[in-house]
C-alpha cells in the first residue's frame, strides 16, 4: 500500500490500481456484451434496455478508468493527499459490487470485510 497524506486508510500500489481497474473493466465488459453490435448491425431502438445497458457500463467503464487516472497522477506527485483518497474510496465502493465475486484479488476482499 501506498502513504497518503490524509489520515485515512492506506493508498493502493500503482500495481494494485491496474490490477482493480483491470477487474472492473473485465466485469463492465462481461456485462455488456449483449450490447455489442456487429458492424452493419442497427443500433439499438434509443430508450431500449439493451441502450440503457450499454449507456450504463460505458459510463461505468469511464468513471473507472478516470478514478484510475486521478490515482495515477496522485502518486506521480510523490505525496498523494485528498484526491487520491477520495479517487480510492470511490474504486472500492465500486468493486464492492463484486464482493462475493471469487476472481477478486485477495488483497481487495480483506478491504471490503464488513464489521459487524
Amino acid at each position: 500500500m501506498t502513504e497518503s497524506t490524509s489520515p485515512h486508510q492506506p493508498l493502493p500500489t500503482w500495481e494494485q490500481v491496474v490490477v482493480l481497474r483491470d477487474f472492473i473493466h473485465a466485469r463492465t465488459y462481461a456485462a455488456a456484451v449483449p450490447t455489442i453490435r456487429l458492424n452493419g448491425e442497427p443500433a439499438h431502438a434509443p430508450g431500449s434496455s439493451l441502450a440503457r445497458v450499454a449507456e450504463v457500463n460505458g459510463a461505468l467503464y469511464e468513471v473507472t478508468s478516470q478514478l484510475c487516472r486521478s490515482l495515477y497522477a496522485e502518486f506521480t506527485t510523490g505525496r498523494p493527499g485528498p484526491i487520491a483518497d477520495a479517487s480510492w474510496a470511490a474504486l472500492v465502493s465500486i468493486a464492492a459490487a463484486w464482493r462475493e465475486d471469487p476472481e477478486l484479488p485477495d488483497w481487495m476482499s480483506e478491504l471490503l470485510v464488513t464489521p459487524r
